[in-house]
């Protein structure tokens, strides 16, 4: 059901995603590829159940790979139907699952499978675990079948973080209890007074008992990490919250043991932990989320080769190559060493070490360099000339470890907040309790434990982490996932922003000049061409497959395609040879044709001109974000004079424009730009060092390891908006934070005040804690709110729906 016409609008909605369509995308009614291309299998498939679950929850799809190898999958296959029994299982990991849409759709296709037994998907984790009957069941055909709608399979390596399971049950037992322990203060708040015997000490006795347990279940997470901040010499902002709850759970304590459980502040402190809870929640969800969506990185150690041995052919890790191995490279798989080819001629596309579209043709006794993946349909024999521990992929692929105990520039902020909260807090106790004393030690241990209760740190607690889980939300609707805790701490910081060229600011892939070179031809011109390239990996044949498709040509099975590496394709037939390829090789004769040029035995009959897809916003956003204060730069492996262009096409500085980048190059470039103030945007390995250089990072890339492991946010979709839409609400998220502790802090002058006047109770503390937390809710729910700054005039760009 695509549109008839271009969307020109970007509050248009995607008709698979939902997401805002970038304003100028050629594409009709979708805002990417991988969007429109998952739309139109779920139609043809009759899949289209899959949006009335999704229930637009759906995100924007990546573009399906069709040449992904499965090297890895074999041994975990193999060892799987090597158990003994007729029914063999094995669980992977699933990149890109994410609501129940997605759990149909993959049983549905299994269930479409001959051979299956059960499928299990568990979304949380983004894990699958299949049963199939042995030697019944093509593992690898179910898989390739899923991954065409933009998932990935991978090992299993994900593991639930241990936060992610204890958190939820921590806060569902506090706030039980506190519950109950509320109906119990009721009593004491309406009269109950320890002349009623028995039933005042049985209540008092209870809230003693259940506010231990919510203090050693939920406390127990913020006693653990102020510790470790102690012992590193950093005052965690937990600090606070542990010592307001140890502080006001004994001063509680002292009072029960006197007989006086109604001037204790069970119930408050119980309430109080729960929300701890529940902020700590919220700053987890979002972040888990995110880094379930992708697939676990796991460097060097998830690459696999087949090698030969003898008349056999073993799959082994990359790191047990050693040169001399003869290596069979699968089309879709990656050569993980510098290697000799050792067949007649091949093509491997070095894409994800360049960062650049071509396909290299290679003859026998060529150097095949590491990174390459086999662009061809036929799998390639390669003898590897160095061991992999010698691979320029082994430094590209290294995970780099955080500094323990480091505290970043950007942490300062809060750990002085923190810090002076603490001590804050402790004065203010110590005054009270030293002005009330000559009135008597029960009177100033009261006054000292309501200053403890009422200067409760709610704004770092629950107000701040929602602000925090809302912006994640927001950003996550734009298709920007955030996987680094503080990169919106980090994200006011920046003033330049780095971008690699192709995959980033181009799309990766070609694109007509004119799409009515295709809509003109004859059908018989349209069908032939089509036969050539629907037979070819090359970036020139997937971008004229797709056209011609699109056009309605139609496939010939019987045709006998032949691919000449470098020059083009051929094709025989009963009139004539048919050529698609260099002008210089299709039509030898003809004079002044340029592109890719279609021939009859010789004839130039059509020539399609191509260029590199430019994503739709680029251009604009780059003017916006320069217009913003933004220093915009563009580096690249390409060739100096192709990045100039660019960069002249795009209105960013010449002086700007770094061309010519090896992966040292890039790092080097970017530690030289850097003042703890960079942005870098890249989708390739040889962007691994700069992405480690750099103050923060991301990648429109998730089809491929590496970058999504070491960014600190990944794109989804084929705008850029959502950077400039992250740069701009990380401001407004800092803002919005200090406007909440601002808030926060004028309530505690008014609360102290009142509590060292004597005037603070139990039943006053209960009202007022709860009253100000939801307060400072309230407050960061309107502040941040889509709905409000369309009203207050924002562009209508920023989003169309209230976060949830």
């Amino acid at each position: 059901m695509p549109v008839s016409q271009p969307i020109e609008h970007a509050s248009a909605s995607c008709l698979h995603c939902g997401s805002p369509v970038p304003q100028g995308s050629p594409l009709r009614g979708f805002c990417c590829a991988g969007c429109e291309a998952v739309h139109r299998l779920l139609v043809d498939q009759g899949l289209t159940r899959y949006y009335s679950l999704a229930d637009g929850k759906t995100a924007p799809a990546p573009e399906p790979r069709q040449d992904r190898g499965f090297a890895w999958l074999e041994p975990l296959v193999a060892r799987a139907e090597s158990s003994t029994g007729s029914v063999c299982s094995l669980e992977l990991d699933v990149q890109g699952i994410h609501c129940a849409a997605c759990v149909w759709l993959m049983n549905e296709l299994f269930r479409r499978q001959p051979g299956g037994a059960s499928l299990t998907v568990n979304p949380a984790l983004g894990k699958v675990r299949l049963a199939w009957r042995k030697g019944a069941f093509d593992v690898a055909g179910f898989l390739r079948s899923v991954e065409g709608f933009g998932y990935l399979f991978g090992p299993s390596r994900k593991r639930p973080e241990s936060a992610s399971l204890d958190l939820p049950i921590r806060l569902g037992i506090c706030a039980a209890i506190t519950m109950n322990v509320m109906l119990f203060s009721v009593s004491f708040y309406v009269g109950l007074t320890p002349a009623d015997g028995d039933v005042f000490s049985l209540f008092s006795q209870l809230s003693v008992w259940l506010s231990t347990g919510v203090v050693l279940v939920g406390g127990w997470p913020f006693f653990r990490s102020a510790w470790r901040g102690l012992r590193s010499g950093v005052l965690h902002l937990d600090l606070p919250i542990a010592l307001g709850i140890l502080l006001v759970f004994s001063t509680s304590l002292l009072k029960a043991r006197d007989g006086r459980g109604d001037l204790a502040y069970f119930d408050t402190l119980n309430t109080f932990v729960t929300l701890m809870l529940v902020g700590r929640w919220l700053q987890q969800r979002v972040l888990e989320r995110n880094r379930r969506f992708l697939l676990e990185d796991d460097g060097a150690d998830g690459l696999f080769a087949r090698r030969q041995e003898g008349d056999r052919l073993v799959t082994v890790r990359a790191a047990e190559l050693r040169a001399g191995d003869v290596l069979v490279i699968a089309p879709g798989e990656l050569v993980p060493v510098d290697a000799e080819l050792l067949d007649a001629n091949a093509s491997f596309s070095t894409d994800w070490v360049t960062g650049e579209p071509d396909v290299r043709a290679v003859e026998q006794g060529g150097e095949v360099p590491a990174g390459a993946f086999n662009a061809a349909r036929a799998a390639a024999h390669l003898r590897a000339r160095t061991d992999f521990q010698d691979s320029p992929l082994v430094a590209l692929l290294r995970q780099t470890p955080s500094a323990p105990g480091r505290v970043p520039a950007h942490a300062r902020f809060w750990n002085a907040v923190s810090r002076r909260w603490v001590l804050s807090v402790l004065l203010v106790s110590g005054l009270g309790l030293a002005l009330w004393l000559p009135q008597g030690q029960d009177k100033a241990l009261q006054v000292a434990v309501a200053l403890l209760v009422v200067t409760c740190p709610c704004a770092i607690g629950i107000a701040v982490p929602l602000a925090y889980e809302l912006t994640q939300t927001r950003l996550r609707r734009l298709g920007l996932f955030v996987r680094s805790q503080d990169l919106l701490d980090r994200l006011p910081r920046v003033r330049k922003v780095l971008f690699d060229k192709t995959g980033t600011l181009t799309l990766g892939r070609l694109e007509l000049v004119e799409r009515e070179a295709v809509d003109v031809l004859a059908p018989e011109l349209r069908d032939v061409a089509f036969d050539l390239a629907a037979r070819s990996n090359h970036p020139v044949s997937r971008c004229l497959a797709a056209a011609l498709s699109r056009a309605g040509a139609r496939f010939s099975t019987g045709a006998r395609v032949t691919e000449h590496p470098g020059l083009g394709l051929e094709l025989l037939r009963e009139d004539g040879l048919w050529r698609l390829g260099a002008p210089a090789w299709a039509a030898p004769g003809a004079t002044g044709a340029g592109g890719t040029v279609l021939a009859r035995n010789g004839q130039p009959l059509a020539t399609f001109a191509l260029r590199e897809s430019v994503r739709a916003d680029a251009r604009r956003e780059i003017q916006a974000l320069r217009e913003a204060g933004h220093e915009v730069w563009l580096i690249s492996g390409d060739a100096p004079a192709r990045v100039r262009a660019m960069a002249e096409s795009l209105d960013v500085p010449v002086e700007h424009a770094l061309g010519g980048q090896r992966p040292e190059d890039k790092a080097e470039a970017v530690a030289r730009i850097d003042r703890a103030d960079t942005l870098y945007l890249g989708d390739g390995v040889n962007d691994s060092l700069a992405f480690e250089r750099a103050f923060c990072a991301g990648t429109p890339a998730i089809d491929r390891p590496v970058l999504p492991g070491k960014s600190d946010f990944f794109l989804m979709g084929e705008g850029l908006s959502a950077i400039r839409e992250a740069l701009e609400l990380s401001g407004r998220l800092r803002r919005v934070v200090r406007q909440v502790i601002g808030i926060s802090l004028a309530y505690n002058a008014v609360t102290v005040a009142v509590s060292l006047a004597g005037l603070m109770t139990p039943l006053r503390a209960a009202v007022v804690m709860p009253l100000s937390s939801l307060s400072l809710i309230l407050f960061t729910l309107v502040r941040l709110s889509a709905r409000r700054q369309l009203l207050a005039g924002e562009p209508a760009r920023a989003l169309k729906e209230v976060p949830a």
